[in-house]
């Protein structure tokens, strides 16, 4: 039985679960032969809103990300893939990417992020579930906390 999920958006923020996440929705795109779409946001500067922007070192945060994305796809994706690029709100980008390239599923990874925080940074996956117009897959990010406690302590 084949399922829907021929072209899979993948939102990245290069954060230590990029690999993990893209390795999802690559296996979700490669159960159907499907397309992988590889997305990253450039942030668009808090002081920048409502003020004069300077438009040059966004473009070089564009270029600087679409390269770490191609050398990401060439290294770990065996099926088709596109690389997007956009410079705005993060989730209202992935789901406006989405849209445009009419996604069937959005896979991004969730931090997990809670307290002061969540309060301040908010939570891009959570704004994605709750306004996307398709599936949203969340993978959770590897916790620093949690990896700490898996691992041995020597004290000397």
């Amino acid at each position: 039985m084949s399922h829907p999920f021929r072209k899979v958006l993948c939102a990245v923020d290069f954060s230590p679960s990029t690999k993990m996440t893209i390795e999802t929705a690559r296996q979700l795109a490669e159960a159907n032969k499907g397309t992988v779409i590889l997305l990253h946001v450039v942030p668009m500067p808090v002081e920048a809103i409502g003020q004069p922007l300077m438009v040059e070192p966004l473009s070089g945060a564009e270029d600087d990300a679409r390269r770490r994305l191609n050398r990401i796809a060439s290294e770990g994706l065996t099926n088709a893939y596109e690389i997007v690029v956009v410079t705005g709100d993060p989730a209202a980008s992935i789901i406006e990417a989405a849209e445009e390239h009419g996604a069937d599923l959005i896979v991004m990874a969730t931090h997990g992020r809670t307290g002061l925080s969540h309060f301040f940074l908010g939570s891009v996956a959570e704004r994605v579930v709750r306004e996307s117009p398709v599936p949203v897959m969340t993978v959770r990010a590897p916790s620093e906390k949690h990896r700490l406690l898996s691992q041995s302590v020597l004290l000397g």
